[in-house]
């Protein structure tokens, strides 16, 4: 055909039937997609999803919440089914727990009654990690897991409070906080920081000299607090807390290694883990503290305020400077044995754990 013909009737009318085929099976495509979504579960069965939305969160706001979360896989079809049931009007504020298999009709009553109190209380003890504490956020709905190890490792917080280390571990103090829904990883990390500068602050203030001691040891703020986290994670005993802070000095003023078992599973493949030679004989372990001399490169718990006054203020008694070695009774007490010579060490590990 020469390019000055026109198309003949019949080719004009293959073209239009067939774009109209192409709309009509492109309208059955989108109409079976949308059935589908309607009538099947939101959330598939097996799953459960935390989500919170904050006061003042507009309709698109919680549909991204939601989109975000995995609950609603396709958007723009539940933010139209969503506003012909006026369910835009009826959302309330709140922490939803979803378990699925979750219907829509289920999602949107749920979204309706609200979710639970503005504000969540959380308790975290002393000698958490960064990892036991993300958990634990996360269980408790007030934020997801990965956010909060985020956070905990963002180089602006870290400067922000001065902190020289990879993490704000060693700095999240272990208490009781209520914080209010929606609340982000970095607010609720700002609020631990600032109370463990509160108590550390506080500590310095009755131990004026405490800092310049530790720096005549070679020991830096940061250092102290690495020693705190692992007195807490060695005793339960408060009142033996100081005594288990001078055998650490006194193995670090005589070159030995620290060789305390915590430090060997330090990490987030290992913190759930029992120690094990495997973890603190592994050379490539910069943690264990049978493998490096000294104190591990930084903290490897959070401690409350009884292990940073006992890193503080080790205890000066004559005799504790003598010891080098200490075992668990396993008594029920959380207290320790505590012995000068390796040959004192070995009977007391056949006593105490035979």
């Amino acid at each position: 055909m020469k390019s000055s013909e026109k198309p003949s009737r019949g080719c004009l009318r293959s073209i239009v039937v067939f774009a109209v085929s192409v709309v009509l099976l492109a309208g059955a495509i989108v109409a079976l997609d949308v059935r589908n979504f309607l009538e099947s579960p939101v959330l598939p069965s097996g799953n459960t999803v935390h989500v919170v939305i904050p006061q003042g969160s507009n309709w698109s706001a919680v549909v991204e919440i939601l989109r975000s979360n995995d609950v609603v896989r396709k958007p723009v079809y539940f933010d139209l089914w969503a506003r012909r049931t006026g369910l835009p009007e009826r959302v309330k504020a709140g922490r939803y727990t979803f378990v699925g298999p979750l219907a829509l009709d289920t999602l949107a009553e749920s979204l309706s009654k609200g979710g639970e109190a503005d504000e969540v209380t959380v308790t975290i003890p002393e000698g958490l990690t960064i990892f036991h504490i993300a958990d634990r956020l996360d269980e408790a709905a007030i934020v997801s897991r990965s956010e909060f190890l985020r956070a905990a490792k963002d180089t602006s917080l870290l400067e922000d409070h001065g902190i020289t280390a990879e993490s704000l571990e060693g700095y999240l103090f272990p208490d009781t906080y209520r914080f209010r829904l929606g609340a982000s990883a970095a607010e609720i990390a700002q609020r631990m920081v600032a109370r463990h500068f509160e108590v550390w602050n506080a500590l310095l203030a009755q131990h004026p000299d405490a800092i310049q001691k530790a720096a005549s040891r070679g020991l830096s703020p940061g250092d102290v607090v690495t020693l705190a986290s692992l007195i807490e994670r060695e005793s339960g005993a408060k009142a033996e807390r100081a005594v288990i802070s001078r055998v650490f000095l006194n193995r670090i003023d005589k070159k030995m290694k620290l060789q305390t078992d915590p430090t060997c599973v330090y990490g987030e493949d290992t913190y759930k883990a029992i120690p094990h030679p495997k973890y603190c004989k592994d050379p490539l372990n910069r943690y264990s503290t049978y493998v490096i001399d000294g104190l591990p490169p930084g903290p490897i718990a959070n401690p409350g305020r009884s292990s940073l006054e006992a890193a503080l203020m080790p205890s000066e008694s004559p005799e504790d400077f003598k010891y080098l070695f200490f075992v668990a009774k396993r008594d029920g007490t959380g207290r320790h044995h505590f012995t000068q010579t390796f040959e004192e060490h070995r009977k007391a590990v056949r006593k105490f754990l035979k």
